[in-house]
């Protein structure tokens, strides 16, 4: 009989170390490796469970991914393989579990090591993760969270790829003692830098309007993981034949600075090409490079809003140069390259056209505006007109509506700039932002400025400040009185409405940096301006309202704006559950909002995954209302206990 050999006693092999530091420890060693062989075999199974059981679940799901993007046949392996991990992990089948839990429930029994069946069962609380590879060590990867900046060990189980420390990654970790193991291993990109990977995540995570970057991560995985192989900067500065050295310096020195200030690689992209156009066009004897650098800098800040604002004093500051020379020289190229700028200008409006992620619910400037334009220069007319009756308006505007006639040509500065601003309504990207700037230019209290530049804001903070700014512009021009005398008849006077907009943007911000009090009064006041709502208040305040637990102020405002389709059927529904559980009252008002659009429960119950860009328009009672409903307010649902079942049950 063998008897136990002690930790801290002589090893029997006749080293003379003791056995924790000899052969015991090669096989705490071995049973190490051993429980990683059966941890990747484990993974190969649930694979396998997968798609022998839920090959129907996982195929719909993955077609419903390949309809926004466009994946070529020889990508399409790969992305199929990654849906498969993710969807097995993270997505709620119609009975409230994921395909691991339905694996973990067959699988457990069969294992006869505790060890391995408790690593099994941890699996539940698997994560997705996007950071830096910080070191590694043979199998052992000591990897940083990009969002939180927390380190983790992991372990990879089966792959002979090696891995580069300070390489941008994202992936799958699961549970493993105190450890994590990769499923199955890290995606890398080598070639992308950590910080613009991340602020890439965090700003899609900001448009989509996640308060937690982590389940942004989580629910879009599979989109963030195909749209970060396109954030990496295309153009080589070698690889291009300048015409002049001196050509090159310039581009060289306008590299280092837009990467100094953390500039995405596309906007180094633009700024490069542009400038190798203009050197194409133009063989300028340059003798200060540092003055061209610094006007191709500023020009891009002027029509592309991926780039951070910088004024002309600042861009003169930061290359060394005079703001005197620096206007003249933006200025030459700005004529020299309009014609470039135009057709970036148009591809970036097509691309986000393609790509747009939904508004805010009353988003101050979404959209054409035709009606208020053509009211606008109407009432000009009619204020620069002679007329002595009404009947003679009557008379004017009868015939403005048979015969329209030109567009009126705008007189004043401020007229200009409204124009201006009516052209951005019209369109989005770029070149929305391009025509604010220039209506700012024109005139410095244009309200509705305010509000167009604080949707392309990089910081809800930036944005509260441009909003509020506005807000305060639009309350001063109108005047005390005013409020006074039109309270509850705003939006029906044009010269509210930037004020109402810029308003509404402001309410937004609040919510967003979590001043729900503060933001709550704000749409309590735009409502008692326009109790009509045309902006649409009560149904970001509806939810507030229920976050904070005012549940009294809630059923007033349902009773206020009685509905009958699914936003309002479905709200009531909502405050019923929170205010009384599952009533049978509950129940007939579930059938009710089910009747009049059935797309929305399956959103809630997480049987279908909300997608990442969310639909433009809708139609009463189709899947896209259900979708918009269910971004709005999934999670005021989730916070229901045992909600799931019941919504299954009925």
């Amino acid at each position: 009989m063998t008897e136990a050999i002690g930790r801290n006693e002589p090893c029997p092999c006749g080293s003379g170390k003791k056995y924790k530091k000899c052969c015991g420890a090669k096989e705490a060693v071995s049973i190490t490796h051993v429980i990683e062989s059966e941890i990747d075999d484990l993974q190969k199974k649930l694979l396998h469970f997968a798609l022998n059981h839920f090959e129907v679940e996982i195929f719909k799901g993955f077609e419903e991914y390949q309809d926004y993007f466009d994946i070529e046949e020889d990508e399409r392996q790969f992305y199929e393989f990654v849906f498969t991990i993710w969807f097995s992990l993270f997505t709620t089948l119609e009975d409230g579990e994921t395909i691991l839990e339905h694996f973990i429930s067959s699988e457990v029994g069969k294992i006869k090591r505790p060890k391995l069946k408790q690593i099994l069962q941890s699996w539940t609380e698997a994560r997705t993760i996007a950071g830096e590879i910080v070191s590694v060590d043979n199998n052992s990867l000591i990897v940083a969270d990009g969002f939180s900046s927390e380190k983790f060990e992991a372990i990879l189980t089966n792959t002979q790829k090696p891995f580069k420390a300070g390489s941008f990654f994202i992936g799958f970790l699961l549970p493993f003692d105190q450890k994590y193991v990769f499923f199955p291993a890290p995606f890398d990109l080598p070639e992308l830098p950590v910080n613009q990977a991340i602020g890439f995540i965090e700003q899609k995570s900001r448009e989509a309007d996640y308060h937690s970057r982590q389940e942004f991560l989580t629910g879009f995985f599979m989109e963030i993981m195909k749209d970060l192989t396109m954030v990496g900067g295309m153009v080589d500065i070698d690889s291009l034949e300048w015409q002049k050295p001196i050509f090159k310096e310039v581009a060289e020195l306008l590299k280092i600075n837009l990467e100094s200030l953390d500039e995405t690689p596309s906007t180094l992209d633009i700024g490069i090409i542009l400038w190798f156009k203009f050197c194409e066009k133009k063989q300028k004897n340059i003798r200060k490079p540092n003055l061209y650098a610094a006007s191709m800098h500023y020009l891009l800040t002027l029509f592309n809003h991926m780039v951070s604002p910088i004024t002309q004093k600042e861009a003169a500051k930061l290359y060394g140069v005079s703001v005197g020379s620096l206007s003249s020289t933006y200025a030459e190229l700005d004529d020299e390259l309009e014609e470039d700028i135009r057709t970036i200008i148009e591809m970036s409006y097509e691309e986000e056209s393609e790509n747009q992620v939904a508004a805010m619910p009353f988003h101050s400037l979404q959209g054409p505006m035709p009606t208020e334009q053509a009211m606008q220069e109407v009432l000009a007319e009619i204020q620069g007109g002679n007329f002595e009756s009404v009947d003679e308006i009557n008379e004017f505007l009868n015939k403005k509506l048979l015969n329209p006639g030109p567009r009126r040509e705008p007189k004043t500065n401020k007229e200009r700039a409204q124009q201006l601003i009516y052209d951005a309504m019209e369109v989005k990207g770029a070149k929305r932002y391009k025509l604010a700037e220039e209506a700012l230019n024109l005139d410095s209290n244009c309200v509705d400025a305010y509000v167009i530049l604080a949707e392309n804001a990089s910081t809800p903070e930036e944005a509260m400040v441009l909003s509020k700014k506005g807000m305060e512009i639009g309350k001063k021009e109108l005047g005390k009185a005013f409020f006074k005398e039109n309270k509850g008849h705003f939006w029906g006077l044009l010269e509210t409405r930037p004020y109402m907009r810029a308003k509404a943007n402001y309410a937004e911000t609040l919510y967003e940096l979590e001043l729900e009090i503060v933001a709550i009064r704000e749409c309590e006041e735009l409502l008692e301006l326009n109790p009509n709502d045309n902006q649409g208040i009560r149904y970001r305040l509806f939810p507030v309202y229920l976050e904070t637990g005012n549940l009294v102020k809630a059923e007033k405002l349902l009773e206020q704006y009685e509905e009958s389709a699914a936003h309002g059927l479905y709200n009531k529904l909502l405050l019923e559950l929170y205010k009384n559980g599952f009533s049978a009252k509950a129940v007939k008002m579930l059938k009710d909002a089910k009747k009049e659009n059935g797309y929305v429960v399956p959103y809630l119950t997480g049987k279908r995954h909300i997608p990442m860009y969310l639909p433009d328009h809708h139609g009463w009672g189709d899947e896209n209302e259900a979708i918009i409903y269910a971004d709005e307010h999934l999670p005021l649902w989730e916070k229901i206990d045992g909600l799931q079942e019941w919504l299954k049950k009925h």
